[in-house]
């Protein structure tokens, strides 16, 4: 598992973020695309009352190549070599756009975060923050790690005082098997920049290998909700009564599916997964599985290729040994998001149906 950031650190940053973020809604036609003079790159201009320019992060750019539909490599391309020609490529595409059509732009510390629809209902970290922390210190679980990044927010928390001790599947020797130590485990996140819902999802913990593997979601809630009708001017959003009152529903429902997230009968249908799962073994060569996982998954080359060093190393050839190479090759990912998207592929193929794991494991 990657460790992220400890908790007292990850709540100063969440507060820190709160303090300074600045919402706007921006009719399209008031928004406008002008090289960086300063350093290389190209910023948004947001004309209203006062003009105000911002520099615009990766996330953003991204949502601007969505939005104007100009080809991603190229739009990437020109923001290195010629901002002036982005700038006039993404101006002309807004202009395309209906008058009066709005989008949500997202500012911190001086960069625009995200460029949204009008409509995206922001469920911000603090308040999820707020709602959870308590929970987790209530149920007495230990957060093994969490962190806030560009697009997500993340806590990770394992219950330590429900253990379950599982064959993997690997041989000692001669009638004597490797177990693994698992406890159940929760993965809490969330967007406040258009990078997926408001999610609560349930493994498990290898205390061996302090891997974690992500099976379900017991709670996505997607940041789509009406709003009041708006003048032409761009104008700063405030968070109101009416707003809190709404989302009162969804932090409610958090807390409650936190609190029922480590139920007996989950876990142990999760421990049965697993212990089947040291069972299935890998019949084919290994290297080619591996490959077929790749491919399946999109893992890159690097990370096919820790997977495969992992999977070795580990001498598990099984369906097990497989989903703990790739969720021990996670803590080894530089960047936390892809980290855990590995973790949620670990089980993932846990989860994979039987007819898909035999087209696998008997890979020639």
């Amino acid at each position: 598992m990657k460790i992220g950031r400890r908790l007292e650190d990850l709540a100063v940053e969440v507060q820190r973020r709160s303090e300074a973020k600045r919402d706007f809604i921006a009719p399209v036609e008031r928004l406008k695309m002008i090289p960086n003079l300063q350093s290389p790159g190209a910023q948004l201009q947001l004309s209203g009352p006062v003009t105000q320019i911002y520099d615009v992060n990766t996330v953003a750019h991204n949502q601007l190549v969505e939005y104007t539909k100009i080809p991603g490599d190229y739009y990437k391309r020109l923001l290195v070599a010629d901002p002036n020609l982005l700038a006039t490529n993404v101006n002309f595409w807004l202009g395309k756009k209906e008058t009066g059509e709005r989008r949500m732009v997202r500012t911190l510390d001086g960069k625009v975060r995200a460029v949204l629809s009008a409509g995206y209902r922001a469920l911000e970290n603090e308040d999820l923050a707020e709602a959870v922390l308590p929970i987790l210190i209530e149920q007495d679980l230990i957060i093994m790690s969490c962190e806030v990044t560009d697009t997500r927010l993340y806590i990770k928390a394992v219950d330590r005082n429900i253990v379950k001790d599982i064959p993997t599947g690997a041989m000692l020797g001669e009638g004597h098997q490797f177990f693994d130590t698992i406890s159940p485990a929760i993965v809490i996140s969330n967007s406040e920049v258009g990078y997926g819902a408001l999610s609560i999802e349930v493994g498990v913990w290898t205390k061996l290998c302090t891997n974690m593997a992500v099976f379900d979601a017991t709670m996505r809630k997607y940041h789509t909700g009406a709003r009041a009708e708006l003048s032409d001017e761009v104008y700063a959003l405030l968070t109101d009564e009416t707003k809190r009152l709404t989302d009162a529903a969804v932090w409610n429902q958090a807390r409650d599916l936190v609190r029922s997230a480590f139920s007996t009968d989950l876990f142990n249908k999760h421990v049965e997964k697993l212990t089947e799962a040291g069972e299935q073994k890998i019949a084919g060569d290994v290297v080619e599985v591996v490959k077929r996982v790749a491919k399946r998954y999109t893992l890159s080359e690097g990370e096919r290729t820790g997977v495969l060093n992992q999977l070795i190393q580990g001498g598990n050839l099984s369906r097990y040994g497989l989903h703990a190479a790739i969720t021990r090759h996670s803590a080894d990912v530089e960047d936390y998001d892809r980290a855990t998207t590995l973790e949620r592929l670990g089980g993932a193929i846990i989860e994979l149906p039987k007819t898909d794991w035999e087209n696998l494991a008997v890979a020639a």
